[in-house]
């Protein structure tokens, strides 16, 4: 049985806090590290518990300026025995906050703390430790489990590319919530997106899997969605157009330009507002830049029958042109 990250925490936050509390303060011991070396051996999820509660204060440790950061540091830093509740009891009370997901840009805590998380507009590849190779779109998140001869790859959010590098002993899997890609080949990408899994093959082959489901195997041109309640169906894809991406180019043929207006916002810093049932009917084909959208958003506006308004940096409304009235 799975368990979301708000569950999954619950009975162990307040430990793993204390647990850092104690073992960053000036007077801890030799039996306070056996102790806890202890509980971390006597449940699996404890180690996970204290590498979040770790990173948790990393994140703290890169904002040097934040009162809540200084506020934070005046209680556990220099913690004593009798400090210790008081100072596990701020810092459990933050790592709620992170797993509720109550945090700053309304991001879920899960993808707050990834491994690799994307802004907005950004792009990454990253050499993995067997020589892979996984690029990562905008606004993606991944956690990296390469251990015990695994190789695998959680995508929380957004879209990879992955170049694997062969290795018949060990599968290179990437897996979501939905169900998981293992590479029986080479080059292949993921998407996760609206509790939606979507596998592509560019290379060799794939076994894509629903969770707790059936399987199908996609060669080169392939795809399959992974959604939880629903049947798998391979489709036709075009390799070409759906890798541009990892150029910052958007190939629309024949796009409703809803559909293109929302992978632009994955991009644009600022929200794009339109009422895509008004805009429907409009279509677009061409190729598009998602690395200068302010351009392709004043592309659209001269050749489409839509107006778009800029009110601040942080607004732009777009809407249809308005028939006329003879």
């Amino acid at each position: 049985m799975q368990h979301t990250a708000p569950s999954f925490y619950s009975d162990m936050i307040m430990q793993a806090a204390e647990w850092h509390t104690q073992l960053h303060a000036e007077d801890v011991s030799e039996a306070d590290r056996l102790a806890f070396s202890q509980w971390l051996a006597s449940d699996s999820r404890h180690a996970t518990a204290f590498a979040q509660m770790e990173k948790l204060w990393t994140h703290f440790d890169e904002v040097q300026d934040s009162a809540s950061k200084q506020a934070l540091t005046a209680v556990i830093k220099p913690a004593k025995r009798k400090r210790i509740k008081a100072a596990a009891t701020v810092l459990s009370l933050l790592a709620v906050i992170l797993v509720g997901g109550i945090v700053a840009n309304s991001l879920p805590a899960r993808v707050m703390l990834a491994d690799y998380r994307m802004g907005t507009g950004e792009q990454r590849t990253i050499e993995l430790p067997d020589r892979s190779q996984l690029t990562l779109d905008t606004q993606s998140a991944v956690n990296i489990h390469f251990s015990h001869g695994q190789r695998r790859i959680e995508l929380l959010q957004g879209k990879i590319l992955v170049q694997v590098a062969k290795d018949k002993q060990h599968p290179f899997i990437v897996e979501t919530v939905e169900g998981t890609a293992r590479a029986l080949g080479t080059q292949y990408t993921v998407q996760r997106q609206h509790q939606v899994t979507r596998v592509m093959v560019i290379e060799s082959s794939v076994e894509a899997c629903a969770a707790q489901s059936a399987c199908v195997t996609l060669v080169p041109g392939e795809s399959v969605q992974l959604q939880r309640g629903m049947p798998l169906r391979k489709g036709v894809a075009d390799i070409q157009n759906e890798t541009a991406w990892t150029h910052f180019k958007l190939v629309a043929d024949d796009m409703p330009i809803p559909v293109l207006l929302g992978e632009l916002q994955r991009y644009h810093s600022g929200h794009l507002h339109f009422d895509a049932a008004a805009l429907a009917q409009v279509h677009v084909s061409g190729v598009f830049a998602l690395d200068d959208t302010a351009h392709t958003l004043n592309l659209l506006a001269d050749t489409t029958p839509v107006t778009i308004t800029q009110y601040t940096p942080w607004l732009t409304l777009i809407k249809p042109v308005p028939k006329r009235v003879d």
